[in-house]
């Protein structure tokens, strides 16, 4: 979804859900050594956290909560207003009034931060949004449980070669008339699935793979 137009760790209170950027975690992981340990609370929107890890690392500290993450929301929700994006109003309402943002919000903000990202689950590969590669550009993946890892464009490459990739988020899967019988049965079988039986119910189980895979846990 491509915009228009335009090892240290976090230390022990982020390792168990923030991976793969070493600088920033490092920078981070000092900040935190100069307080007091405490104990950080975890309710809050994971995904949004790990890309804030990429965007706004200085933004984090053990006095972060749902107060300051509804407040960079909401930030960031005005600097979208004039963006071109399809559908941002839904995008904005996800970014404001939900608990957790959808990969389709995490595309959009990719886009206003001009980051190039993927998604990837169960054999199944989403572009959120790409960037003109310049030297030393990172290449992020995001993973299913709301994960965030840099990874080569070799890499890169290779998941989308090897998976079945939405093309939108908006229409993850066409209707059924869309597709051949011969055409669903080898996307099942990139999926892994079982491609025996009727038209119908080979459809009914890639359209439920794919729902299942681009839900993200938060």
């Amino acid at each position: 979804m491509t915009c228009i137009n335009n090892n240290n760790s976090l230390s022990k209170y982020y390792l168990h859900f923030a991976k793969g950027n070493k600088k920033e975690l490092s920078i981070v992981s000092r900040k935190f050594n100069k307080k007091k340990c405490g104990k950080l609370n975890n309710n809050y929107d994971k995904l949004f956290f790990n890309f804030l890890l990429i965007v706004r690392v200085e933004e984090l500290s053990l006095d972060y909560n749902k107060n300051t993450e509804l407040k960079l929301k909401y930030t960031f929700a005005q600097r979208m207003e004039n963006m071109k994006f399809k559908k941002l109003e839904n995008v904005i309402n996800n970014l404001c009034y939900e608990e957790n943002i959808n990969l389709k919000t995490l595309s959009a903000l990719c886009c206003l931060f001009s980051k190039t990202m993927y998604y990837h689950s169960q054999n199944v590969f989403v572009m959120l949004n790409e960037t003109e590669q310049k030297d030393g550009e990172k290449i992020y993946l995001v993973k299913k449980d709301s994960s965030i890892t840099y990874i080569k464009e070799e890499k890169q490459l290779e998941l989308k070669e090897t998976s079945f990739e939405i093309q939108s988020l908006d229409k993850i899967f066409y209707s059924i008339t869309h597709y051949r019988v011969d055409e669903l049965k080898k996307i099942g079988l990139v999926l892994g699935l079982n491609t025996d039986g009727l038209k119908k119910n080979v459809y009914e189980e890639i359209s439920q793979h794919l729902s299942n895979a681009i839900f993200i846990k938060n």
